[in-house]
């Protein structure tokens, strides 16, 4: 009787075990970005971005993750103006490009959560790591006549990023899908413009990211 169950309890653990094993995944992505702001009325210029982490099954509706963002933006408009009588020679930047660094955390609400299909929201918070650069690769930050007198802004700012997704799972337990949203900074320097802007707000991005993801047992 014992052995027995003894047994049960050594089953039920090693399942137990195998189970919280699956809920854990790392992730791969990479997907097309884009840029709206001063230089751009609309996200139209698209860069590739590369992005990774590690998400955390623990419940079937809610559950999060961690992201790591590595990839560029660009934005151009050749024709770009800024009038003000109060500055005689205004002379903002008319094209940009810069690298981008983010890590965030992100909540998933799963609204369907089947044995091989879910599809989910999920609402983040992180920072970004920008740097624009001018056509030469000189770092805009640097040309303080590309802005206002005295304009000065930090090239670290958070973001509240925004998606929505599907993920399909394999029999293999992997799972592949897309993500798409907004990254939701809260600078106005993306651009490297601001205050010389013809556009109220903050800059946005938007992204898409095609995943593959994959369960670990750590």
């Amino acid at each position: 009787m014992f052995v027995f169950f003894f047994t049960s309890m050594l089953s039920n653990e090693l399942l137990a075990q195998d189970e919280q094993q699956k809920k854990k995944e790392i992730f791969f992505g990479i997907g097309p970005s884009a840029y709206k702001g001063d230089l751009n009325d609309s996200f139209e210029k698209w860069s590739m971005v590369f992005h990774a982490g590690i998400k955390f099954n623990r419940f079937k509706k809610v559950n999060g993750n961690f992201a790591l963002t590595i990839g560029s933006i660009t934005g151009q408009n050749i024709n770009y103006s800024y009038e003000d009588g109060s500055v005689p020679t205004p002379s903002p930047n008319r094209f940009f490009t810069s690298k981008l660094v983010g890590l965030n955390y992100e909540f998933h609400y799963n609204f369907i959560n089947s044995e091989k299909v879910k599809v989910y929201a999920s609402q983040g918070i992180g920072v970004l790591r920008f740097n624009p650069q001018d056509e030469f690769n000189d770092s805009l930050v640097d040309q303080l006549f590309s802005r206002a007198t005295n304009e000065t802004y930090g090239t670290i700012t958070l973001m509240l990023p925004t998606q929505i997704g599907v993920l399909y799972i394999l029999p293999n337990d992997y799972s592949v899908g897309v993500q798409a949203g907004y990254v939701n900074t809260l600078t106005d320097y993306l651009d490297n413009i601001s205050a010389w802007g013809n556009k109220k707000g903050n800059d946005n991005i938007f992204s898409v990211k095609f995943e593959i993801h994959i369960p670990v047992s750590f």
